[in-house]
């Protein structure tokens, strides 16, 4: 039917190309006066209907390459399993396709998509830090100290604070020192006199308690760039097994917490310690922390961080020339920070473990939402299942606001890791 649409409406065409010249070639048909104007009327009208016509009863064009109609696919696929699946639906059919793009898990990208690191010194300690991040140090002998941030996502950042504090471990040490200071006029004022009260002394209680501490002035003087991290709340935690004995506890912990109003996530490696008169401290105190949803695609990067960290001979020869008396903390300290990222990683194995587990049980929606997609920059992010929902609450914290979900024909693009690119 088509085919004799499209004749007649080639044939109005030429009739009326033709009477438009010689109105008597084409109106023979008709009495009366043979006129241009009766040309236009009657095979003008014949074009333009003809023309409907044809489009009207057009075939549906092909929506894909490779695609069959549901009686070429029966022909091909005779058996009765295949048969079935053609008779899904459009979503099972999308969702069984993103599952099996999703085979690459969170853990295997992390693993394989790591941050690019790049050796660092300041002729006293040595790290491997991410490319392009700022290191910032503090504190001498066995107080040294380390920082690592990414100046364009302050909370993608690895830290090692060897005493951190101090904190008052004790109310009857706290209120001793502030009536000693009350009872003598013009007295000298403790530099810690206004740090918190941590008791009991535990790993978490410490961690809660570090964004009061880390504002302390005397702490601001010591690391300007201390983390001050506050509302801390506690995901998991356990018990570090090779703690030392002068420990009053050691815990890795993981936590969300808030910093300058941008919600993170981080793993803590925390030995806190008490001394004689009742103040306490973060002997050891390691983090590794992200935005919230993008911290177990950076751990392994970070991990690898930590294990790198050294220290140079020739400064510990000096510190024990100098007399330090805790110098034995820094001939410890990198033994203590491979100890450390060991156990930050086995927890970060055991939780993905876990994850992939409850995984299986959730909808193909659910892991869809997996990968984000930039249109910016036609590139495409693996994050974790929370961080979507995260984002989309708090896209103004990043300077990408513009992603959104995975569009269906970008599934077959190979992610990038969203803890190194996503800001």
């Amino acid at each position: 039917m088509e085919f004799l649409f499209f004749i007649i409406f080639f044939i109005s065409v030429i009739c009326l190309i033709v009477g438009l010249i010689k109105p008597h070639l084409v109106l023979g048909f008709l009495k009366g006066d043979k006129t241009r104007k009766k040309v236009i009327l009657v095979f003008g009208t014949l074009s333009i209907m003809f023309f409907i016509l044809c489009g009207l009863s057009a075939e549906s064009p092909v929506p894909f390459e490779g695609y069959e109609s549901k009686k070429d696919v029966s022909k091909i696929s005779p058996e009765p399993e295949k048969e079935q699946e053609t008779n899904k639906p459009k979503e099972y059919e999308s969702s069984k396709i993103k599952t099996k793009v999703y085979a690459a898990s969170i853990g295997e990208v992390a693993k394989t998509k790591l941050l690019q690191l790049t050796s660092w010194s300041d002729g006293a300690i040595s790290i491997k830090v991410p490319v392009a991040w700022d290191i910032y140090t503090g504190g001498q002998c066995a107080t040294k100290s380390i920082l690592a941030r990414d100046p364009y996502s302050e909370l993608k950042q690895v830290f090692y604070f060897s005493e951190a504090g101090p904190v008052y471990a004790s109310q009857q040490r706290r209120q001793i020192d502030w009536q000693n200071y009350n009872m003598i006029p013009g007295s000298y004022r403790l530099p810690y006199l206004d740090s918190p009260l941590v008791e009991p002394l535990t790993a978490e209680n410490f961690l809660k308690n570090f964004g009061t501490l880390a504002n302390m002035p005397f702490f601001q003087k010591a690391f300007p760039q201390v983390p001050i991290m506050t509302d801390v709340k506690i995901v998991n935690k356990e018990e570090i097994a090779n703690k030392p004995a002068y420990a009053t506890d050691g815990k890795l912990i993981r936590a969300e917490f808030e910093q300058n109003g941008k919600l993170g996530e981080g793993y803590f490696y925390i030995i806190t310690v008490k001394d004689a008169i009742g103040l306490g401290y973060g002997a050891m105190f390691i983090g590794i922390t992200a935005p919230k949803g993008l911290l177990d695609l950076i751990t392994p990067s970070l991990k690898k961080s930590l294990e790198s960290y050294t220290i140079n001979q020739q400064y510990i020869n000096n510190c024990i020339q100098a007399q330090n008396k805790a110098v034995a903390g820094i001939l410890k300290a990198g033994r203590i920070l491979i100890e450390s990222s060991d156990t930050i990683m086995n927890v970060w194995e055991n939780k993905l473990k876990s994850e992939e587990r409850m995984s299986a049980k959730q909808s193909d929606a659910t892991l869809g939402l997996s990968r984000l997609y930039n249109p910016n920059t036609d590139e495409v992010y693996e994050v974790t299942p929370e961080f979507y929902d995260f984002y989309q609450v708090h896209k103004s914290e990043f300077e990408m606001s513009d992603l959104e979900q995975l569009p269906d024909d970008k599934w077959e693009e190979v992610p990038l890791n969203g803890a190194e690119h996503i800001y």
